[in-house]
């Protein structure tokens, strides 16, 4: 049986570019079991629709398998048709966050779409395989949504594997040539960079996320330090760790932090955590044992608003974290978004304020995506103020709030509080500082459009 694992979106921007390590997780899967397995990544060589069909043609899988996501159903949808038209016998396979959510619409628009898996599915995917190899009956399949004689059937959700350590380390191999060309990088890092994961699943129960499971399980901090170790092997110093709650069990934390020192991996790292899990000393611990960077999700400068996303945080503990990881000597990078209801002229003012006072390193900011399965999403849709949905023609989904006509209102905001972010000097000269780090001419070119475009203008805008 072979298998090919698709991702057929680019993430490739101005910030850098990361491995697909979801579909690396399940090539690793399948080629435990004994079955072949092929990774396409978009991004390796910047490949067209055509050339993946075209590697795909060459290879001539039994099983396509790809991820899909609610901002990306279109080119999933083109991709599946494009497939279904050059490889006749061959069984599609879509997955992820979107498929997860919505399997009904997935198997009732995507007509050239066979199965779709549900949650995680290192072990559900293994299992179809072998279903398909020797015929067996699909009904024992947990977390398989398939067609039968004109029904759509769902089974039984997956049982999520709590003991993360016997889960494979991601096939990265199998993009051995794309890590080789340094495809995978990021702004401030030199040379290549990879990301990891350490813990699956969130307690948080924040109205605007959807998690494809949220049963928070953690790895042992050996079995961690063994995958930087692999990736130290490979020539890679720089990788990011990608779980939100990385630093949410402190103790387990240091451990993973005294552990990357005994071991001298000499490594850089960026981190993700909540404001209200961090300290003076996990900080420190942080940038004794590499870490030169530290993404809070702060989400909003408002009280009213982080209360009614149930954020389970405070203002004050945005500033207090954003200051306190500048003070220790680290990069402190935020995100943000507009737009969440009841967002107001005066809320968004609050964000500018906190942005403008706090001057965190970088700014990731956008307006509310009300994805699918969210607790927002559903208010919204009760509610009568979702506007557009999440299907193959990917429109605009938003929230339509009281005081605005149109989502232009809001992207105008956002605009103008990343402007005037990247107008704080100490900002403007880190970004250029970070972005000359480990460059190339493709990069600057992204990075120096990216830069104009975010400064242009800079009169105009500051009198507004």
């Amino acid at each position: 049986m072979k298998a090919a694992l698709i991702y057929p979106y680019t993430k490739g921007g101005p910030p850098g570019c990361y491995p697909p390590i979801s579909i690396l997780y399940l090539a690793s899967a399948i080629q435990q079991a004994g079955e072949d397995v092929m990774v396409i990544d978009i991004d390796d060589g910047y490949i067209s629709i055509r050339e993946i069909l075209e590697k795909l043609d060459e290879y001539k899988p039994h099983f396509v398998g790809i991820p899909m996501f609610s901002n990306h159903l279109a080119t999933a949808y083109d991709l599946v048709n494009l497939i279904r038209s050059a490889q006749p016998d061959c069984k599609i396979v879509l997955g992820g966050p979107h498929a997860t959510v919505r399997p009904e619409q997935v198997l009732e628009t995507f007509s050239g779409c066979d199965y779709v898996l549900r949650g995680e599915s290192e072990g559900s995917i293994v299992e179809l395989l072998k279903s398909m190899t020797n015929g067996s009956s699909l009904e024992s399949i947990r977390g398989l949504s398939y067609r039968k004689d004109g029904e759509i059937l769902h089974n039984p959700d997956v049982v999520l594997n709590t003991d993360l350590d016997t889960i494979a380390f991601p096939a990265r191999e199998l993009l051995a040539d794309a890590y080789k060309k340094n495809t995978y990088w990021r702004m401030g890092y030199r040379g290549a960079a990879d990301v990891i994961i350490t813990s699956r699943g969130c307690p948080s129960a924040c109205n605007f996320c959807f998690k494809v499971a949220k049963r928070f399980r953690v790895r042992l901090p050996e079995n961690i330090v063994e995958e930087l170790e692999y990736i130290k092997s490979q020539g890679i110093s720089n990788v990011h760790i990608m779980d939100d709650l990385f630093v949410y069990e402190k103790e387990r934390c240091l451990k993973i932090l005294d552990l990357i020192k005994k071991r001298k991996l000499n490594m850089k790292f960026k981190v993700r955590a909540r404001v209200d899990t961090i300290d003076k000393e996990l900080l420190l611990a942080l940038k004794d044992a590499g870490v030169i960077g530290v993404v809070f999700g702060i989400e909003s400068g408002s009280q009213k608003i982080l209360d009614a996303m149930n954020k389970r945080t405070t203002v004050e503990m945005n500033y207090q974290a954003i200051a306190l990881t500048k003070k220790v000597g680290l990069q402190c990078h935020t995100d943000v978004f507009i737009g969440y209801p009841p967002e107001t002229p005066e809320t968004i003012k609050e964000t500018e304020k906190l942005i403008l006072q706090a001057k965190p390193t970088s700014l990731g900011i956008g307006v509310l995506y009300p994805l699918p399965g969210t607790k927002i999403y559903k208010q919204a849709k009760e509610q009568g103020t979702l506007r557009n949905d999440w299907d193959i023609k990917d429109p605009r989904v938003w929230i339509k709030l009281p005081w605005i006509e149109n989502v232009k209102t809001l992207d105008d905001y956002e605009n103008k509080i990343r402007k005037k972010h990247l107008c704080i000097p100490s900002v403007c000269f880190n970004a250029i500082r970070f972005a000359l780090v480990g460059i190339n001419f493709q990069r600057f070119k992204r990075l120096a459009k990216y830069f104009i475009q975010s400064t242009f203008l800079y009169r105009k805008m500051v009198n507004h």
